[in-house]
């Protein structure tokens, strides 16, 4: 065996010991995840954009607020 060889045990163990992916969620009309039962994402909420994008844990189902303020 080589030293670049992953041993074939090691191959299993990692791929038990990765955490599964959320289910597949609606995204909303900008690419962002929909999630009801979750927190509203607060960079989105607050700017209307979110760094994260569809991998993002939060909600993203509502409108942000918009920059044109009446003043």
């Amino acid at each position: 065996m080589s030293g670049q060889e992953i041993p074939e045990r090691s191959k299993q163990q990692n791929s038990m010991t990765r955490s599964p992916r959320e289910p597949p969620c609606d995204l909303n009309e900008n690419g962002l995840p929909l999630r009801p039962n979750q927190t509203i994402c607060p960079h989105y909420n607050m700017f209307g954009l979110c760094k994260l994008g569809p991998t993002c844990r939060f909600d993203h189902s509502t409108k942000p607020p918009s920059s044109d303020r009446k003043q």
